[in-house]
């Protein structure tokens, strides 16, 4: 049916929807679009499109002034069609009831969902959405894609035919960036656009032609090529990588990855990621041929998987192996991956159910430090390799019944490494624990006892070990353990509804003793001592070494708590462990036995939230039998909502290294001597500011106070000029091996909002964790994630 409403009436326009802008064209390889760049400025994208027509079957006409005769409607004066959700509007209209076709002339307005025109005439076949326009502006919704085109055909289902058309996603009469193209088909179902016989311009400047462009109209992934990424290293010269996406379904995806290195030749890398409901992973490899500067072929390859069968059982794997030592130092621009010492390979299974849990692990290591036995620094010593444990299987055992509880924890480990013993190593610990926890205060304790067995074996294949000094190839050991703890939660309301509380707590733990010094050490060494870990049962970490104990441990700890939102706007911690008697067990070589002889260091600790945007945290570790501090971190935060942001650290510690060196001619014979205390001072500064509206600046300042030297120096900025490109730039200078030797890298990124972006995604090459330990288990020297481009 029509209906004509003649007269003064017309339906009330709806502004309050706006066309939205779309991701750029790196969305196509992201699971996840990032924001475009009009969208983060608030810039305008596009005219408001018409009110919204309801859906519905029935064509429905309005107009100033109308006239129906034969099925034929003449409309003039606002004349507004609506049918299946699409509008035209224009000052004449001549609309067939019959064939469902309107003809518009004197300058018309269409809109149907995703995409809005104006033009000088045109017609409209209503019921399936087709029509030719002449002399047409037009916007693309999804992304504010918009441009004009002397002829436009609507195809249905979404899709148009452009004749000698432009498309750009730039707001305003300037256009930072245009494409014009002879033809050029938008496909709102798959969300690309083409573009034939097509000319890049910039700033009305020609600057690119191309046969052919696929580009992105929405913020969707689709298959197609990724930004290029560009750029220049001292350790690779001229670096271009020219990625392309292959979407392959909603759950899986893959990308493949041609670059060219000027100095080293052409790699090829790739990438296959999977995600279902219980299991996720990733395949991903790289491959020189005939590197030019190392002379021989480069490869990597890295898989890992997480997943569960069931809600019982699990399994998780990670498997990395690169083709020689050098190959991070050579082909990665960025300090922690030239900082990887070792490549893990695990495959462990895991079940778990109401107080059991049960792993099976299999693991062993790659590692990247080169032995040189001409070399006399400490650190390019003789390559202390983790052992591999093929496998390692662990039982945990807890009766869930208050306040008497039953519990077991058992282990058995096959350990292996080239030139060094192997062994079996049995452990089982019966425990029996009682507890009770009433809100205020809490009382537990725990009485277990060890019974660890070592199979020792290999010693002919062991140039480190020196056989005569086992008596036996089978060691055993029993020992004791009794915990006690308690502790008190108390609050008290001051002020303006401020709390603070304060968490007082106490321990004593007892250790039997028994000499251990004739147990290899596997798995096993010193812990980080901070004040959670005052109150660990192990002053080792790993089950070769048990501290003898006999010990009291006091702890405090306090916060203030907001009244306004709950935030505990200050925390204090303070403790150390007492000892009753001198500590024996210790760590071969070094005689390091954890703490000093009747107690730890003081460990105190300070977190400061003063406000949401500012946020600090200090760790100090303190010797009083040398009046030394062994260990101090420091770091502060701050941001504004005008965009800057300022972050500091320091970071000061006295760790012991061993050290085994090479002697002899083939390089196998190792004699094992004292290590030696190592200390670390490093202070780190990043900042990021807003120069003015357009241009931001970025720089972070790695510096080490002991070796008065430069770590790692970055220098960036980003530049948006306008709504719909910007340019980034950042340049970073690091520490790439242990002899203090610098490497280089440059990196830049052109962002064309709603086309593409060139260069490489500058957050790759400037985000880092401040001093974290990357999964090698090796501290890194970056700093500040915090500071990323948006």
């Amino acid at each position: 049916m029509i209906r004509i409403d003649t007269g003064y009436f017309r339906q009330p326009r709806v502004w309050s929807t706006r066309l939205a802008v779309g991701a750029s064209l790196v969305c196509t390889g992201a699971l996840a679009p990032q924001p475009s760049i009009a969208a983060t400025m608030g810039c305008p994208v596009a005219p408001p499109p018409l009110a919204l027509p309801q859906p519905s079957e029935d064509s429905t006409l309005t107009a100033d002034r109308a006239s129906l005769e034969e099925g034929v409607a003449e409309a003039r004066g606002e004349a507004r069609l609506t049918r299946n959700g699409q509008a035209l509007e224009a000052p004449y209209m001549r609309y067939d009831r019959d064939a469902a076709n309107a003809i518009a002339r004197d300058g018309l307005r269409y809109y149907r969902p995703g995409f809005y025109l104006t033009a000088d005439s045109g017609n409209v076949q209503i019921d399936d959405e087709t029509g030719e326009f002449n002399q047409a502006t037009y916007a693309v919704i999804a992304n504010g894609g918009r441009g004009s085109a002397t002829r436009v055909e609507s195809l249905g289902g979404g899709s148009y035919e452009l004749t000698d058309a432009d498309y750009t996603t730039c707001a305003g009469e300037t256009k930072a960036w245009q494409l014009s193209a002879e033809r050029i088909a938008l496909d709102r179902a798959s969300g690309r656009g083409e573009a034939f016989n097509s000319v890049m311009r910039i700033y009305g400047v020609p600057v690119l032609y191309t046969p052919y462009l696929n580009f992105p109209i929405d913020d969707k992934r689709h298959s197609g090529v990724l930004p290029p990424t560009i750029g220049s290293s001292s350790d690779s010269g001229f670096e271009l990588a020219v990625p392309y996406y292959f979407n392959l379904a909603p759950n899986y995806d893959a990308t493949l990855v041609p670059r060219v290195l000027g100095d080293r030749g052409l790699q090829l890398g790739g990438q296959l990621r999977y995600l279902h409901e219980h299991h996720r992973g990733e395949f991903a490899g790289e491959y020189l041929p005939s590197d030019s500067e190392y002379g021989d072929d480069r490869s990597l390859f890295h898989y890992e998987h997480i997943g569960r069968f069931n809600e019982h059982f699990g399994i998780d794997a990670n498997y990395t192996r690169v083709s020689d030592d050098q190959y991070f130092d050579d082909l990665s621009n960025d300090l922690a991956g030239t900082s990887t010492s070792q490549l893990e390979r695990a495959v462990r299974l895991t079940f778990a159910d109401t107080g059991v849990r049960f792993s099976l692990l299999a693991q062993d290591f790659q590692t990247l430090d080169d032995i040189n036995e001409d070399e006399d620094d400490f650190d390019r010593a003789f390559a202390n390799d983790p052992y591999t444990r093929l496998p390692q299987a662990r039982l945990e055992m807890l009766t869930p019944t208050a306040p008497f509880r039953v519990g077991f924890n058992g282990e058995f480990s096959n350990f292996k490494r080239d030139d060094d013993i192997d062994a079996l190593r049995t452990d089982a610990e019966p425990r029996l624990l009682w507890g009770v926890d009433r809100g205020g205060w809490y009382a537990n304790s725990e009485l277990s006892y060890r019974i660890t067995r070592y199979d020792l074996r290999g010693f002919d294949d062991a140039p480190t070990v020196d056989a005569a000094a086992y008596e036996d190839d089978v060691i055993t050991r029993d020992i004791p353990q009794l915990q006690a703890e308690s502790g008190l939660r108390l609050s008290r309301t001051f002020g303006d509804g401020w709390v603070q509380t304060l968490e007082p707590r106490a321990q004593y733990l007892y250790t039997g003793y028994e000499d251990q010094s004739e147990i290899p050490v596997f798995d096993s060494g010193i812990a980080d001592l901070h004040f959670d870990r005052l109150f660990a049962d192990n002053r080792f970490v790993g089950s070769d070494r048990i501290g003898d104990a006999n010990q009291l441990t006091l702890g405090v700890s306090s916060r203030f708590i907001s009244p306004e939102d709950g935030r505990t706007v200050a925390k204090l911690d303070f403790g150390r462990v007492t000892g009753f008697r001198d500590l024996e067990v210790n760590m071969p070589s070094s005689g390091e036995i954890g703490y000093g002889d009747r107690g730890s260091d003081y460990v105190a600790g300070v977190e400061l939230r003063p406000t949401r945007n500012l946020r600090a945290q200090t760790t100090v570790q303190y010797d009083p039998d040398d009046s030394r501090i062994n260990r101090a971190i420091a770091s502060a935060s701050l941001s504004t909502d005008s965009g800057y942001q300022l972050d500091l650290a320091y970071r000061r510690y006295r760790d012991y290294r061993p050290l085994r060196e090479v002697s002899g001619s083939n390089g196998r014979e190792v004699n094992i001597v004292p290590g030696r205390y190592e200390s670390l001072e490093q202070t780190a500064v990043g900042l990021r500011a807003p120069v003015t509206d357009n241009l931001d600046v970025l720089g972070r300042w790695n510096y080490s106070l002991e070796r008065s030297q430069n770590v790692e120096t970055l220098a960036g900025f980003e530049y948006r000029p306008s709504c719909c490109w910007a340019g980034r730039v950042a340049w970073r200078r690091y520490v790439s091996d242990d002899d203090g030797s610098y490497d280089s890298a440059i990196m830049f990124q052109f962002v064309l909002n709603g086309l593409g972006q060139f260069g490489d995604t500058v957050q790759s090459f400037v985000d880092d964790d401040v001093y974290a330990d990357d999964d090698t288990g090796r501290r890194s020297s970056s700093s500040f994630d915090t500071i990323r481009f948006p």
